[in-house]
């Protein structure tokens, strides 16, 4: 078994990171309302028109694939090959790449509302990106019922 010391330091550097990653989402708003209006897109109706739906696209398929990246991550080596030790390891994995995931939909806002000057995008995809960041945010009972399901 896992010390609940072991834990909380693990929970506690997870924290620091999802807490950086929400931070990260207003930064890109505060950048888009900053650099925004002093750039000019050479891109033309047509192309931004195909890149939208192809980041909208993207962006809705991370935010699946981060689910499955999530679980595929946790359930990785088996109850069978699971030590306790590697279990607080496995789970700040299964966290970071599901915020990562999740955090680049607020990019993709990021970059549409850059070139297009839509803020409806910026804000659409920076929200949902938050929201997705806290569904995915690190949480005691998770890594409690995963270290005990491991020994």
């Amino acid at each position: 078994m896992i010390a609940e010391q072991d834990m909380d330091r693990v929970l506690a550097v997870l924290k620091i990171i999802w807490m950086a990653l929400l931070g990260s989402l207003a930064v890109y708003w505060i950048v888009g309302q900053v650099v925004a209006p002093g750039l000019k897109s050479e891109l033309s109706a047509e192309a931004f028109r195909m890149l939208r739906i192809a980041l909208y696209a993207l962006g809705f398929a991370t935010l699946i694939a981060a689910g499955y990246v999530r679980r595929l991550i946790l359930a990785a080596g088996g109850p069978a090959q699971a030590r306790p030790s590697s279990m607080p390891q496995k789970y700040s994995s299964a966290v970071i790449a599901s915020l990562a995931m999740s955090e680049s939909v607020g990019i993709y806002g990021l970059v549409l509302y850059l070139l297009g000057k839509n803020a409806m995008d910026l804000y659409l995809l920076v929200g949902i990106a938050a929201a997705a960041v806290f569904y995915f945010r690190p949480r005691k009972d998770e890594l409690l019922d995963l270290c005990q399901s491991g020994s």
